[in-house]
């Protein structure tokens, strides 16, 4: 397993125990100089969808990390949630073919994210001095 920060394990974490599906990780780091992470999953429906961020937004601040904001519309079918160097971009499907992350940032090295990857560790065991 590859190792990732912690503001990635927390997202993933969250992201497959509320079933989001196709969950992919963009690395940012040598591209952009405003967030090191894009965190990319789909969604079934608008109520996952708000469910995931009600929990990202209360892992994060668990965590003790920068407090997350929130850009979502239920009409728009997406939603993005930052929470400082990682950004969780939340599609319904057709919406995530429409905007395609994975094309607009093709330098990104995407990785497919796995549940089992991240499914040992618990939330309470990343500690806040993890947290980047």
């Amino acid at each position: 397993m590859k190792k990732f920060p912690a503001s990635v394990k927390l997202g993933a974490q969250a992201l497959f125990e509320f079933s989001a599906e196709n969950v992919e990780l963009l690395d940012l780091r040598k591209l952009s100089g405003i967030v090191d992470w894009y965190l990319v999953a789909t969604c079934e429906s608008s109520a996952q969808m708000q469910a995931i961020l009600n929990e990202l937004q209360k892992a994060y601040k668990q965590a003790g990390g920068e407090p997350a904001s929130i850009e979502y519309k239920e009409q728009t079918r997406w939603a993005v949630l930052d929470a400082g160097d990682i950004m969780v971009h939340l599609f319904e499907q057709t919406r995530r073919e429409e905007i395609a992350l994975s094309e607009l940032w093709k330098k990104a090295k995407p990785t497919v994210l796995a549940e089992e990857d991240f499914a040992e560790k618990k939330k309470s065991d990343v500690k806040t001095e993890d947290f980047v």
